[in-house]
């Protein structure tokens, strides 16, 4: 086949079948949210309302969001593709540098699976969080931890996220 015909077939099918882009679903994240937890993540009493900024940008192989709860920079949420189109590897990066190993991101639909346990040939908890995104402005979370790599799960936490104007 001569390479002008191999071009323009391979155009016709990617504008058939444009690439997906695995970061996409991420963008929900972008902006401000209030945050309500039985055990809140500034550490107030059960049911303090914290206020989440979520910083988000696309690059070209990377999604990182930055968050800082109540103006107190948490961390950077680093996002890479998988070889699965529903799976994304994650990596937190603290303030100081330190990064934790790194974990997974499920996407079923609105049901959102984080998943991260201690880098290979050391010792810890393993922690799984479950998002519900309920709507674009509304996200249900639940937190677990597990002591016996991941054979039992108990909840330590549950709250919800509400989009904010700022």
């Amino acid at each position: 086949m001569p390479t002008f015909l191999l071009f323009v077939l391979i155009q016709n099918l990617s504008a058939v079948h444009p690439p997906s882009d695995p970061f996409a679903p991420l963008t929900i994240y972008d902006g401000f949210w209030t945050l309500r937890a039985e055990h809140p993540w500034s550490g107030g009493p059960p049911g303090t309302a914290d206020h989440l900024a979520s910083k988000c940008q696309r690059f070209m192989q990377y999604f990182a969001c930055e968050q800082t709860v109540n103006g107190k920079t948490l961390s950077l949420i680093v996002y890479t593709a998988a070889q699965s189109p529903d799976k994304l590897h994650t990596r937190f990066i603290q303030p100081d540098g330190l990064a934790a190993a790194r974990g997974d991101l499920s996407l079923r639909g609105n049901h959102w699976t984080y998943f991260d346990k201690p880098p290979a040939k050391q010792t810890g908890n393993w922690s799984r969080v479950e998002n519900f995104i309920e709507d674009h402005d509304h996200i249900r979370f639940e937190e677990y931890e597990s002591s016996d790599a991941g054979k039992s799960w108990t909840r330590t936490n549950r709250g919800t996220e509400e989009r904010t104007a700022n």
